[in-house]
């Protein structure tokens, strides 16, 4: 008796998983952080027309400039140069540009109170009340530093203008893909090449191995049985039933 060749299970194809894509990051509201940038320039800007003015009124005579002036320029020179650092950075989105800006910021407002202290009668509230006023130019630009300056720190420390700034790190470091997460080419199935995943190992008899008939039957399937002797059968009554003849009956 012969048995029907059993064939493989049949594989369900393996779907490929698809790229870890990162999460998008909200880069938060700009308008902070676009705010930081213009009072930054404008407090740079009316620094720089004070550092013109202080050149006109010295002429070239920096050799016999007294110390304390020269304070006042460095100190409104660097305030000058980070405001401007800062704010082409916070341009560029970079985090280090609204840093540089409350640096700038607070540069500039220390050299707007060391100012009237630096010199030989220091009078605080005077020199507040005579700049406020908007007297003359020098004191209309000195005011407006100081507003510049307070509104470039206060709109920089925001925690919008920080998560702005920080939104574009996923641009900077490439996400790594994870192994089996697309992009390599699965294996298929033996018996299945169009199916994806791993190659599963075949059992005997499950197709794919030629199989050894049985004796007797070399078009049957399966495993070789071992064979019988054949056992002869019984003698044959001759035709016409009953018993054998004896002689002489």
């Amino acid at each position: 008796m012969t048995y029907p060749q059993q064939g493989g299970y049949p594989q369900q194809p393996y779907q490929p998983q698809q790229p870890y894509q990162p999460e998008p990051r909200s880069g938060g509201n700009p308008a902070t952080a676009i705010i930081t940038v213009l009072f930054a320039l404008a407090c740079a800007a009316f620094e720089i027309v004070l550092l013109v003015n202080w050149l006109e009124l010295i002429d070239g005579q920096f050799g016999s400039l007294p110390g304390e002036l020269i304070v006042v320029l460095s100190i409104q020179a660097l305030a000058t140069l980070l405001l401007v650092l800062g704010a082409i950075l916070a341009l560029l989105r970079k985090t280090a540009g609204a840093v540089l800006a409350i640096g700038g910021a607070i540069v500039a407002l220390a050299g707007f109170f060391i100012e009237p202290l630096l010199g030989t009668r220091p009078n605080l509230g005077r020199y507040l009340e005579s700049v406020f006023e908007f007297g003359n130019s020098a004191a209309t630009f000195r005011a407006l530093v100081a507003i510049a300056a307070v509104l470039t720190l206060i709109f920089a420390v925001l925690p919008p203008t920080f998560k702005y700034l920080r939104g574009n790190r996923n641009d900077d470091f490439p996400q790594q893909q994870y192994p089996g997460s697309g992009g390599l080419p699965q294996q298929g199935y033996q018996g299945n090449p169009n199916s994806g995943g791993f190659p599963q190992q075949q059992y005997p008899g499950s197709g794919g191995f030629p199989q050894q008939g049985y004796q007797g039957n070399p078009n049957s399937g399966g495993f070789p049985q071992q064979g019988y002797p054949q056992q002869g059968g019984y003698p044959q009554q001759q035709q016409g039933g009953g018993y054998p003849q004896q002689q002489g009956w």
